[in-house]
């Protein structure tokens, strides 16, 4: 067994500059598993990490590819090894990529530094990201943002459905929701609605959380599929933010969720005591 972790931490290491290693280290055993010439393998690793010039060599070292760059026979486990290492390192190490939302005016100046610096620099973009994120909620997804829009949270239903449908809660919390509120947002009112709507179609209940009295009040952009992964930026879940402004943020793993969970629960009870909007 030493022997083996010995071969692959070399790779396993490599892989964690990966956006997503895991699921980097099982395209590359799906790959192997389906056949792939020892150059594929090479290419699928260099493009999905910043030190590219390490690919072969690593792949060599892990029992992957024999000295001649041919696929060994034991290539396919040797990489699902990898992935399964992979996943226990994700489990317990922060990580964050970079999130953009890239308007065209800025399409062409990501393009030329994606060409300097390699695709491994080219960021995760802002819809990506939180369809990502919603994506793996199980237990609880909040939604978070002072402005939405009904197109964009429309996106988000099926995972508001899947969540509710499980057991789970889904919680939005968002400003300006009542009539009576300074500044009411009919745009927020529209956008809690589609949710609303998605999670009365499987039956569930959406747990709304909004700050009702002058001033933004509630100013932080955030997606969170609790004890999995966060969007946390600049960019508000509408149209605007996805597509139209130049927005930054990034997409977070690892077991420092926990604090930004905590203090989202901290958030949604302070609001629940002030009140609750009928929106």
């Amino acid at each position: 067994m030493a022997r083996v972790l010995d071969a692959l931490t070399p790779l396993t290491g490599l892989l964690t500059q990966a956006g997503d290693p895991v699921a980097a280290a099982h395209r590359l055993a799906a790959s192997a598993a389906a056949g792939a010439a020892g150059c594929t393998l090479v290419a699928q690793l260099q493009a999905a990490v910043a030190d590219s010039s390490l690919a072969r060599v690593v792949l060599q070292h892990a029992g992957v590819l024999d000295p001649a760059g041919a696929v060994t026979l034991d290539a396919a486990v040797r990489l699902a090894q990898a992935a399964v290492l992979a996943e226990a390192h994700a489990a317990d190490t922060d990580r964050w990529e970079l999130v953009l939302t890239v308007p065209g005016f800025l399409r062409l100046a990501l393009d030329e530094l994606v060409a300097v610096h390699g695709e491994a620099a080219r960021p995760v973009e802002t819809t990506r990201a939180v369809l990502e994120v919603a994506g793996r909620a199980d237990r609880r997804l909040l939604i978070g943002a002072p402005f939405l829009h009904g197109e964009f949270v429309g996106l988000l239903a099926p995972h508001v459905q899947r969540v509710l449908a499980g057991g789970g809660q889904v919680v939005v919390v968002t400003r300006a929701l009542s009539v009576a509120a300074p500044g009411r947002s009919s745009a927020n009112a529209a956008a809690v609605t589609v949710l609303r709507d998605a999670a009365a179609a499987v039956g569930g209940t959406l747990t709304v959380r909004s700050w009702e009295e002058s001033g933004l009040g509630i100013h932080f952009k955030v997606v969170i599929a609790y004890g999995h992964a966060a969007y946390l930026g600049s960019a508000n879940p509408t149209l605007a933010g996805s597509a139209g402004h130049a927005e930054a943020g990034v997409l977070l793993h690892g077991p420092r969720l926990v604090p930004l969970e905590r203090w989202l629960d901290a958030v949604c009870d302070e609001l629940a005591r002030r009140r609750l909007p009928q929106a």
